[in-house]
């Protein structure tokens, strides 16, 4: 009789495959709203629950004993290699850097209808001090209900000396659609040939939201394909900076973001300060 070789695989098993790098947001909330995007990596990311246990050693033990282990400590940490020199990641790589030249301010703001931002547009209120990586356009009926992110260059131009937003010809936003800009900007200064960044004491405002590494699953036909790792109320640990000696090799921003507890919230493990949401079709 001939053997058969013996293997998990089944006809279900490629659709629960995670693939890709995935993407890193700060204070993602959700797919559909899911952050500022911390923009390209390179070489993928390190998720570690960061979990120490204690083992209870009776004398005459032999060696570990079922029902004597016990959670002691969770660290969690996401490690992530940031590729684009933003303002937004080096004052993540560095937390508490203070800086007289850039002092980074989020801000919502309502731009009226679809028509109000046709050109020559609508300028916002950062105007030229917008940083443009974190810019998010939102639009949706006026009388409220779900809102659609919009997309540059399709649903409107955005004009990074200007601060400007323009309504794009044959894009998505209507008439009568209410429109929103989220962003960060520069509130101290305009014009500034540099930020500079330096070192300052850690607050408690330096701590994000979260850090959340975004990944897909094979199958793109689940109600939620996808895959969530989130360490919250996060600071990194940076690293050195590597300046490569090739003319033409990039320079990588190797950050660590460890998660730390909320003593407003909870100090248990029910309120560890890292998720992880697998997908359901």
């Amino acid at each position: 009789m001939a053997s058969s070789v013996q293997t998990g695989i089944s006809a279900a098993a490629v659709n629960r495959y995670l693939r890709g790098p995935g993407k890193v947001y700060k204070d993602f909330t959700s797919v559909a709203v899911p952050g500022t995007l911390l923009g390209e990596t390179k070489g993928g990311s390190v998720f570690d629950w960061g979990l120490t246990f204690h083992d209870v050693e009776p004398d005459g033990a032999m060696g570990l004993i079922e029902g004597h282990r016990f959670i002691s400590m969770c660290v969690p940490s996401l490690q992530v290699n940031l590729l684009e020199h933003t303002t937004t990641n080096w004052l993540g790589f560095l937390p508490g850097a203070d800086s007289a030249d850039e002092t980074p301010t989020k801000n919502s703001e309502d731009l009226g209808v679809g028509t109000a931002i046709d050109s020559p547009g609508v300028a916002l209120e950062g105007a030229g001090d917008v940083d443009a990586s974190t810019l998010e356009i939102w639009y949706g009926a006026a009388g409220g209900g779900a809102y659609t992110k919009a997309t540059i260059d399709t649903d409107y131009t955005f004009t990074t000396a200007t601060g400007t937003v323009i309504r794009a010809g044959g894009g998505s936003i209507g008439d009568t659609d209410r429109v929103i800009a989220i962003y960060e900007y520069d509130s101290t200064s305009s014009g500034d040939a540099y930020t500079v960044i330096t070192p300052g004491q850690i607050a408690a405002a330096d701590h994000w939201t979260n850090v959340t590494l975004l990944c897909e699953l094979s199958n793109q036909s689940y109600t939620n394909p996808y895959c969530v790792f989130q360490i919250k109320n996060p600071l990194s640990e940076p690293s050195t900076v590597s300046i490569p000696g090739g003319a033409v090799e990039e320079t990588i921003l190797n950050c660590t973001f460890k998660g730390f507890f909320n003593p407003d919230t909870g100090l248990s493990l029910a309120y560890a300060p890292v998720e992880f949401w697998l997908g359901k079709s």
